[in-house]
């Protein structure tokens, strides 16, 4: 059987694909910006219980982002906490992601999310339906 996750009252595997991009789609996430965000982004997860099981920017201007969750977390504020802390810690860093991005917005509003696990959903019908 696949491992689980244990919390205090559940047995869990929630992992969630989040996708976000910049504020105008401004290719700011590289070099040194990119290799920090990807350390915040870790901190952040770790700081807040949540595993960052993989992360990475693409075409320096979104991120994606592979992450296990207990089922007690609030997807949209996990993006939230996600994307206000790594804007404030990068504007804090790096000056020059003002000038880039007036208004005082690293990421654009929304995200897009998928869940994943090892088990498809095709077999859990399966497994529900069985007599």
């Amino acid at each position: 059987m696949i491992d689980l996750e244990k919390s205090k009252t559940c047995a869990f595997q929630a992992n969630y694909h989040l996708i976000w991009a910049v504020k105008y789609r401004r290719k700011v996430l590289v070099g040194s910006v990119e290799f920090r965000l990807l350390e915040v982004l870790k901190m952040i997860a770790k700081r807040h219980g949540y595993r960052l099981l993989a992360a990475r920017v693409h075409d320096g201007d979104h991120v994606h982002l592979f992450v296990s969750a207990p089922p007690s977390v609030c997807i949209p504020e996990m993006v939230r906490v996600l994307k206000c802390v790594s804007a404030q810690l990068l504007f804090e860093e790096f000056a020059q992601l003002k000038l880039w991005l007036w208004g005082g917005h690293l990421w654009s509003d929304g995200y897009a999310v998928r869940t994943a696990g090892v088990v498809t959903s095709e077999k859990i019908e399966q497994y529900i339906n069985r007599v």
